[in-house]
């Protein structure tokens, strides 16, 4: 096999600010600093290859971030429902998020500002196409298919 090599340092680090697509790449159970159960996200934006982390920390303040979360990636969210949330589960998921550009480390990196629990205007769905229908075959087609 022959390639050529793509130094991962030349790798994009982040888009534009803006609503983009997210794509959970991995999912996984930890503690945060001050030892409170929490979900380090590894996500992507989608179409970019541009790759982040987000955090979903188990604290009353931080409830809130987490419903928004659920929300997006298409999940009901009831009032007053206790949750059992596995890291495993949400691997593969997809929502969109408001993405910031932040500095770190000499480095210029996208961080979650937000996740949207409604499609963003500027990301509407694909008009649906006519469905395919197959052409009429000729009675004097030699073809054997």
């Amino acid at each position: 096999m022959r390639y050529v090599s793509n130094n991962a340092e030349n790798l994009p680090r982040f888009v534009p600010a803006g609503d983009y697509l997210l794509t959970v790449l991995e999912a996984a159970e930890t503690v945060s600093q001050n030892g409170t159960e929490m979900i380090k996200l590894k996500l992507e934006v989608e179409g970019h290859g541009v790759r982040l982390f987000d955090y979903l920390v188990a604290s009353e303040s931080s409830y809130w971030k987490i419903d928004t979360f659920r929300k997006a990636i298409g999940e009901a969210v009831t009032e007053g429902e206790e949750v059992e949330l596995v890291a495993a589960n949400l691997e593969g998921r997809q929502g969109y998020a408001r993405l910031r550009i932040e500095d770190y480390q000499g480095k210029r990196n996208n961080k979650v500002d937000m996740w949207l629990t409604k499609r963003p205007a500027s990301r509407p769905l694909a008009p649906k196409s006519a469905p395919i229908v197959p052409a009429a075959k000729k009675e004097n087609d030699n073809e054997p298919f």
